[in-house]
């Protein structure tokens, strides 16, 4: 039996990094109300854990996948009375904690650009900054810039240069976290990520395409749901394949090396003429792993989250 369980709050949990973590009071209500979301991929006898009613007995064999680890889970855990074997172990969870922070991606840019892979059509620049005048010195090498919380959820924790308050937010910043990443600002036609999934031992699926859809302050609104071959042909309108697929290939080789079992994303962007290959990577359950697991179940059209009338929903829309 696997025990499933949605806890937006996640990239939040992770940035505080202590056990008695409270998330803002919107995104408790976000977990309350989309509690259910597990079902749409969950099996027979798994078992969807809303955080309310007691959990279930856990036998050897069974699992528990949550959206997301962070030391606040384990310690909700624990009090629901889930044994420590079920569990990452402390040294797990400071592992995932740190591979969570954008350096990891920062990194991952930087090797990417100095390998030179498809380097004619890859854009993006990105610099872990611990002080304010490493962070003045990368604002003035990009130009306009997007600066960033090392550790923050989706549209969370993000501040343009231009911002009047950016330098109060950047002090902020550096003083909880101790760094600052600042990205070079692109000009955005789309977002997409590829999708895998990692064994714990070096095995990588590659499970396919997302394009998703966010706000202007990039919060997540939906995704596309279609076969492989349709998201594939509407990004070749603006890059030739060969590109695409020399960066899907790297990114198996990279992350065969991460100690990590379990979902992840990697973010990127479609520019003009151009990708970038690493704009984050969620190390945890993404709405395109929902999207593409409702795809492959026949769903077609547009996965949506939204904020209605008081409550958060998650639908499946047809394309008329």
């Amino acid at each position: 039996m696997n025990i499933y369980l949605f806890n937006p709050e996640n990239d939040m949990a992770l940035a505080d990094g202590h056990a008695g973590y409270t998330p803002p009071a919107t995104i408790q209500q976000m977990r309350h109300d989309l509690a259910w979301l597990p079902k749409w991929w969950a099996d027979d006898g798994d078992f969807v854990w809303d955080g309310r009613e007691p959990m279930p007995t856990l036998h050897e064999g069974d699992e528990i996948r949550p959206w997301g680890w962070s030391p606040a889970l384990i310690h909700q855990l624990r009090t629901a009375g889930v044994p420590d074997a079920f569990l990452p172990t402390d040294d797990e969870m400071q592992r995932l904690r740190q591979l969570s922070h954008r350096q990891t991606a920062v990194e991952a840019l930087a090797e990417f650009r100095r390998e030179g892979i498809a380097q004619d059509f890859i854009c993006g620049e990105s610099a872990l900054c611990r002080s304010k005048d490493e962070i003045a010195q990368a604002v003035e090498q990009y130009g306009e810039a997007l600066l960033k919380a090392p550790w923050s959820s989706s549209g969370k924790g993000l501040m343009r240069s231009t911002a009047t308050n950016c330098d109060e937010w950047a002090r902020r910043i550096l003083r909880q976290q101790g760094a600052v990443v600042v990205e070079k600002h692109l000009q955005r036609l789309a977002d997409f990520a590829l999708l895998y999934l990692l064994d714990g031992h070096g095995g990588v699926e590659y499970r396919g395409l997302s394009l998703f859809t966010t706000t202007d302050t990039g919060a997540y609104t939906g995704n596309w749901l279609a076969p492989e071959g349709e998201k594939l042909q509407w990004l070749l309108q603006y890059i030739p394949p060969q590109p695409l697929v020399e960066v899907r290939q790297w990114w198996e080789r990279r992350l065969a090396q991460y100690d990590y079992r379990g979902p992840v994303g990697i973010d990127m962007m479609l520019c003009p003429d151009h990708i970038c290959p690493c704009v984050e990577i969620n190390w945890r359950m993404t709405m395109g792993h929902v999207a593409d697991m409702l795809t492959r179940q026949g769903h077609t059209g547009r996965l949506l989250v939204q904020y209605i009338y008081g409550q958060y929903c998650a639908e499946v829309e047809a394309f008329q």
